[in-house]
């Protein structure tokens, strides 16, 4: 919510998606955007006023796999693949961006992006505000309440957010019900105390949220990195074989060659 996602270019296409999108859904967005950019190549098989069909595919790939793509553009755009991929997946395939390039389409239709997977599908709740008055519920507060309750909230600051005088409104009437909470929670008797902080809290900096790009490379995650190599214990090194007849190395006593020589002499004697 506080980030901008990497541009693969600086289509309108790709960068509608990224202010629409989430990011887990963008990156697969932007992996269809790249190869509709880079891998494809089209036939026209057919050309008419109100619709046009074309063969899309890959170059090494035989022309019998490729996909039948319908384009039209009369009222709306519309653009069909034979795919089916925004039927099943909700987002548009790579033979579907392909064609909307070709054809100069300057921005991802709306009837294109389906509401489940946008920024804003987590705080949706229909047209009208729930009431906490439908929500009945014996055992004090739900999850659910205080869902709709975060949820008419955000609505109300998504309403005001292009008037700056109707946010300071609601960051005033918010001051006052985070003033009444805390002397509900714990009451301060010191007249002093209680005025210092509401001027602490009235005293808002609004500032605009930081853009926080992601890292152009591969990050340290924590803990030991998979190419490191462990250093063994003392217990964990094999101990070297020892002649107790020689105090010779790699050996032991029952095949030391000094052992069987000496033993050879001794027998002559």
């Amino acid at each position: 919510m506080n980030s901008r996602p990497i541009l693969s270019s600086i289509h309108p296409i790709e960068a509608k998606a990224g202010e629409c999108y989430t990011r887990k859904v963008f990156e697969i967005f932007k992996k269809e955007w790249i190869e509709a950019t880079s891998n494809l190549m089209h036939e026209t098989l057919s050309k008419r006023t109100e619709e046009i069909k074309y063969r899309v595919g890959q170059l090494d790939v035989d022309k019998k796999y490729w996909r039948i793509v319908s384009f039209c553009l009369l009222n709306k755009m519309h653009v069909t693949c034979s795919c089916a991929k925004y039927e099943t997946c909700g987002i548009l395939c790579k033979h579907s961006l392909y064609v909307m390039k070709k054809k100069h389409v300057d921005t991802l239709p709306s009837h294109y992006i389906l509401p489940r997977w946008t920024l804003n599908a987590r705080y949706k709740v229909g047209k009208r505000s729930i009431r906490l008055g439908e929500m009945n519920n014996e055992n004090g507060v739900s999850a659910y309440t205080l869902w709709c309750v975060r949820s008419n909230f955000n609505k109300l600051i998504e309403q005001a957010k292009d008037s700056p005088s109707e946010i300071e409104n609601v960051n005033n009437i918010l001051i006052k019900l985070l003033q009444y909470q805390a002397i509900r929670k714990k009451p301060i008797p010191d007249e002093n105390v209680s005025q210092g902080s509401c001027v602490r809290i009235s005293q808002v900096d609004m500032m605009p949220q930081l853009s926080v790009r992601d890292p152009l490379g591969p990050t340290n995650t924590k803990g030991r990195p998979k190419i490191s190599i462990r250093i063994n214990s003392s217990l964990e090194v094999p101990k070297k074989r020892t002649c107790s007849y020689c105090q010779g190395l790699g050996h032991y006593a029952t095949s030391c060659s000094k052992r069987k020589v000496d033993e050879a002499l001794q027998e002559k004697k």
